[in-house]
């Protein structure tokens, strides 16, 4: 479980790299109850940083009860809009089996999209697992990949 430190440390620093509206201004004021209201609204009409958001307070417990499953919807839903940082997310919670049993296969397939969307963080990770994967496991990441890419947002 080598990855839920640096996924631990990502999600403390997303709100700084979150594009600004309601549900972000009020998680950087730490009004958790309040953002969780108003977060849960935006993400279920599709807006992404809210789902990114909504998806952190599920991890983090802030506003609500810490939930892995749901962290995990919301972090996929806001992942399939081609959001860098929760396609990275969403990856090294795959690898933890975090909301998930555990995949390497598609853990790494959302860590390279992450990383292919611009997010140079995602980069180490990218060698990391792919030093971890066999050559037969490589090669199903690129079917993964293909797949994963076909249902992305653009």
């Amino acid at each position: 479980m080598k990855y839920l430190l640096v996924l631990t440390l990502i999600f403390v620093n997303q709100m700084a790299y979150a594009k600004s509206n309601k549900c972000v201004d009020l998680m950087q004021k730490q009004s958790y109850y309040e953002a969780a209201d108003v977060c849960k609204i935006m993400a279920k009409k599709g807006e992404r940083n809210a789902q990114f958001s909504l998806a952190v307070m599920y991890y983090q417990g802030n506003g609500m009860m810490s939930n892995m499953n749901d962290s995990q919807k919301w972090m996929r839903k806001a992942a399939l809009q081609n959001h860098n940082q929760a396609q990275y997310n969403l990856g090294l919670m795959i690898a933890n089996g975090q909301g998930s049993e555990a995949d390497l296969i598609e853990a790494y397939a959302w860590l390279t999209i992450s990383a292919e969307n611009g997010y140079s963080v995602a980069n180490d990770s990218v060698q990391q697992l792919g030093s971890e994967l066999s050559s037969s496991e490589k090669k199903q990441t690129v079917t993964e990949i293909a797949r994963i890419k076909k249902s992305l947002k653009q």
